[in-house]
């Protein structure tokens, strides 16, 4: 009997600490809930008010048995002349007491267990509140991979595989500085890298860009896509404009791809697969055009081929590019692929101008000052991206063409990424894309593709 009654007072206690959980704590997070935790409580809640319900009419019988026994005992202990029936009945009623103690028990254990998930989902919830309150700043380090006759040794006057060397790997004689220590640096931070790789360099160099191709994969950074056509030399031209995957595409020759129909884009963002497939490498999911040369055609086909994410919209693109709608932020194109401009910074004069482009000459400047004018009071995730090439870490003039002077560069962007604040995040456009599905990372608005349609100019 004595724990019959210390249930029936942890009964009381139950009832009085779960009748706050429904008004004060259900109170507060009802205006920011996460829309996907909210159901998972409110069941939740509704079972506890259901097992308490239960406890009431449990604790109900549990007492009238208890004032049975109490009546019986008693009329026992007065030596009454039916004590027979009076014991039969003090048994019954104290098997019964017996019942109902182990159901209240049970039930206990139930509410105890109910509290604690809830207790857990408003953690959850609050948690999630706080990250809705405090979006991420998030850094996208993009690298154009590319090369040309622009970086053949001027002295050496050497073949393709100079080109490589000088303007992917930046190396000279027992010096390096390129996309290897790129990739070391951001490994001593961990951070992944998305180097932009100009695919159709392989009409020019083959498996060596191929070799790049993967000497990017195997250190875990990210391989994404680049065009510039006019790498395709006359040779390779005539070869690919024979095939018969040409033919049966309807596509067109030509190098300016602001002015491609969606035949000729088709196919050249379908080619760029077969490459990465020669790679044996994950399809890419972000594309930067040349030059910044893209239209509504090009944006289509990066759809077609479950492509994600451009980073081509820019507000000084040198005249090459006719569609402007002034400074952005990321913003999604109609049919869902994700843009993000290349970042410009207003200067503490609030003034905006080419040279407040985030690129390597962010390396040298105040670097927390200069992002939180760009992240500040931000409403949503804003992406930053940050531009560079690879062959960034060298020097270039009209006679030797491109150089390594020394290792200066290389130790400003170590200095960059080993003092970047923590606030900050730096991530690949892989790393990025688990934002955008997760739905952390959201378009400020939606423009129609046919802003796009006008690009064709030579």
């Amino acid at each position: 009997m004595n724990k019959s009654i210390a249930i029936l007072f942890s009964i009381l206690i139950i009832g009085s600490s779960t009748s706050g959980c429904f008004s004060e704590n259900g109170d507060s997070t009802e205006d920011s809930v996460d829309e996907s935790l909210q159901p998972q409580i409110d069941i939740l809640e509704i079972k506890l008010e259901q097992h308490l319900v239960d406890i009431d009419e449990l604790s109900k019988s549990l007492n009238e048995s208890n004032n049975n026994v109490i009546m019986l005992s008693e009329l026992l202990a007065n030596n009454s002349s039916n004590q027979d029936n009076l014991a039969f009945s003090l048994e019954e009623n104290m098997s019964q007491i017996q019942n109902l103690t182990t159901q209240v028990v049970e039930l206990l254990q139930q509410i105890s267990e109910l509290q604690l998930k809830i207790q857990d989902l408003e953690q959850e919830l609050e948690a999630t509140v706080e990250d809705i309150s405090n979006p991420p700043k998030l850094l996208v380090i993009t690298v154009d991979v590319e090369a040309g006759n622009g970086c053949r040794n001027q002295v050496s006057n050497e073949s393709n595989n100079d080109e490589i060397s000088t303007c992917m790997y930046g190396v000279f004689g027992d010096q390096r500085a390129g996309i290897i220590e790129m990739m070391d640096i951001a490994d001593e931070v961990g951070v992944k890298i998305s180097f932009f790789v100009d695919v159709l360099e392989v009409y020019a160099y083959g498996d060596q860009l191929i070799q790049v191709m993967q000497d990017i994969d195997s250190r875990g950074h990210d391989v994404q896509l680049h065009f510039h056509p006019s790498m395709i030399n006359s040779t390779s031209w005539e070869l690919i404009e024979n095939s018969e995957a040409w033919n049966e595409s309807g596509a067109t020759k030509d190098t300016y791809m602001t002015c491609w129909d969606q035949d000729t884009a088709d196919f050249w963002f379908g080619r760029a697969m077969e490459i990465f497939d020669e790679a044996n490498i994950t399809y890419p999911i972000a594309y930067r055009s040349g030059a910044y040369r893209y239209c509504d055609t090009i944006i289509q086909a990066m759809s077609n081929f479950n492509m994600t994410q451009s980073y081509n919209y820019n507000i000084y693109s040198s005249g090459r590019q006719n569609f402007t709608a002034g400074y952005l932020h990321n913003f999604q194109w109609e049919n869902g692929v994700f843009e993000f401009p290349i970042t410009y910074v207003e200067d503490e004069n609030s003034q905006l101008r080419m040279s407040s482009r985030i690129d390597e000459s962010t390396w040298s400047i105040p670097v927390n000052e200069t992002f939180e004018r760009y992240y500040g009071n931000q409403s949503s995730t804003r992406v930053m991206t940050m531009i560079l090439h690879s062959f960034s870490f060298l020097d270039h003039n009209e006679t030797e063409g491109y150089y390594l002077e020394d290792q200066s560069k290389v130790e400003a962007f170590r200095s960059f990424m080993h003092n970047l604040s923590d606030e900050y995040t730096i991530v690949s456009a892989s790393q990025l894309q688990d934002y955008i599905d997760d739905g952390s990372i959201e378009g400020e608005f939606k423009l129609p593709l046919r802003f796009l349609e006008n690009e064709c100019h030579r």
